[in-house]
């Protein structure tokens, strides 16, 4: 009785915390289309494919500055927020945020002086430089803005966790964008995203400090303390899993880069982001299941994990599966809206939806793997991912362009899919899969 109490109260609670972060999420995504109608619109495929290749450069640079904190630290602050250490909380943001700064001027340094080699012999974008520097510019405050959305969702302010995630980001991005087309502003798309980043991270600073200064060091806080060495420890692999599986993400972008062109890495770009649509729900549910999953495991109720798992893993689907099953039947007509050049990414499409399918029956394996111990383990299974995708997007990309891609960030996203659920089956002794019909 008392399970089906608590598992009542897990699944109201997983509803209530991710429809909040569905609908900021869905509200993040819906600006981000926009922007990216208004980009190919007013500025065609080869705009959009360098404004891209720019995101994609700068998401994989701030990889090694947040130095997988925005995982640790949910896992380290929540641990601590059940003891009300405020003190140690606030070391740990600090510890890690100093880290952060040295990581970024380093990234930074490293970039400016290989630029040339990163422009003619990695890319092979000859006169990318000046995007280059917008990138560079950009890494410190991106990866600040990513380890304050962390410090929100580790304390399950869900709505301002999405928004700062994502929602504001996009919001100003497009604001920005109309304005500066408006009032015939010159300025280099992926310049204006660099101004969207910066007043999104003056507001998340604002808003960060609000919400600590608000919290109160318990009277009976247990008296816990992370060093440097702690959190580099439990943050390193973390690091090197979010960089195979970022990389697993933006190797098809990088290898069209290199024998392809801006127009080709446009079109695969927007199938790209038309299928992540599905992530709304991956990420709306993950912002509220994330912390639960350590409260389980940290207090060894398995039963409890499995059952806040498998309810998370049937509302990702619910809500996803619908939108997958519109996108890949209506492929062509919704590319064709971005203009008709779009339209031959139709295959990508439906190629992209398809892996994501899989990822939603599949379940959050990727946080529940980091949040019960088996982040080694979840490192590997992911770096094989990456170098599957990277051996057939060598093979696939030069022969069959960006359907090459796309078959092979398709198949690479099936394996560690699999994979992890079959891993989590044998560590922690249940199914994540929510198979409909089949399931109970």
């Amino acid at each position: 009785m008392n399970f089906l109490k608590s598992s009542d109260k897990n699944l109201k609670e997983l509803i209530k915390g991710g429809s909040f972060a569905f609908v900021l999420k869905a509200i993040g995504m819906l600006f981000s289309y926009l922007s990216m109608l208004f980009i190919t619109r007013f500025y065609g495929a080869e705009e959009w494919g360098l404004y891209s290749l720019c995101f994609t450069v700068l998401s994989i640079a701030v990889i090694i500055p947040v130095f997988g904190f925005d995982n640790s630290i949910v896992r380290l602050l929540t641990e601590l927020n059940l003891s009300n250490n405020k003190k140690e909380t606030l070391k740990v943001i600090t510890k890690a945020s100093l880290l952060t700064i040295t990581i970024s001027i380093l990234i930074i340094l490293g970039i400016d002086q290989f630029s040339e080699f990163i422009t003619l012999n990695i890319l092979n974008q000859e006169g990318f430089e000046p995007f280059l520097a917008l990138v560079r510019t950009a890494i410190l405050p991106m990866a600040f803005l990513i380890l304050i959305s962390a410090i929100f969702q580790s304390f399950k302010k869900i709505i301002q966790f999405m928004l700062f995630k994502s929602a504001l980001l996009s919001f100003f991005f497009l604001t920005l964008l109309c304005s500066f087309y408006l009032l015939e502003i010159e300025a280099q798309v992926f310049e204006i995203y660099l101004y969207a980043i910066l007043a999104s991270l003056f507001v998340a600073i604002v808003a960060v400090i609000f919400l600590l200064n608000s919290k109160k060091q318990g009277e009976f806080a247990i008296a816990k303390s992370y060093s440097y060495k702690d959190l580099i420890y439990l943050s390193f692999p973390m690091m090197l899993s979010s960089s195979f599986a970022l990389l697993m993400g933006w190797t098809d972008i990088l290898m069209l880069s290199y024998f392809k062109t801006p127009k080709d890495i446009g079109i695969y770009s927007s199938a790209l982001k038309l299928a992540s649509i599905a992530l709304i729900a991956l990420a709306s549910v993950n912002s509220i299941a994330s912390p639960k999953f350590v409260e389980f495991y940290s207090k060894k109720d398995f039963q409890g994990l499995k059952d806040v798992v498998q309810k998370s893993t049937k509302i990702m689907f619910m809500v996803s599966a619908p939108f997958l099953i519109i996108l890949i039947l209506f492929s062509k007509s919704i590319l064709s809206i971005f203009g008709p050049e779009f339209v031959s990414g139709s295959l990508v499409l439906i190629l992209l939806c398809l892996a994501r399918f899989i990822n939603s029956i599949s379940g959050s394996v990727g946080y529940i793997m980091q949040m019960t111990d088996n982040q080694l383990k979840y490192q590997t299974i992911i770096g094989i991912a990456f170098l599957i995708n990277l051996i057939l997007n060598f093979i696939l990309v030069p022969k069959f362009g960006i359907n090459g891609a796309a078959m092979s960030s398709a198949i690479a996203m099936i394996f560690w899919n699999v994979s992890l659920v079959i891993i989590i089956k044998k560590r922690l002794g249940f199914w994540t899969f929510y198979i409909p019909f089949l399931a109970k």
